[in-house]
């Protein structure tokens, strides 16, 4: 069989677009945090690296802070 991400985690509705949290908006999930699911390798470290990417960019917005 094919290796997969674990499935399970935090579910996406209960994240914001930004992906924090809807009841801690101060705290963010990212990866293999939340439920999604992705082949292993490549993809995968793709996947976690551009929310990471998303999540960093969103929270210094909030802020007022440009990259």
């Amino acid at each position: 069989g094919e290796a997969i991400s674990t499935v399970g985690g935090i579910p996406t509705d209960a994240l914001n677009a930004d992906f924090s949290f809807k009841l801690h908006p101060h705290l963010s999930a990212i990866g293999e945090m939340v439920d999604w699911d992705a082949p292993t390798g490549g993809f995968l470290l793709q996947g976690c690296f551009a929310m990471g990417r998303f999540a960093g960019r969103a929270l210094l917005a909030k802020h007022g802070i440009r990259p």
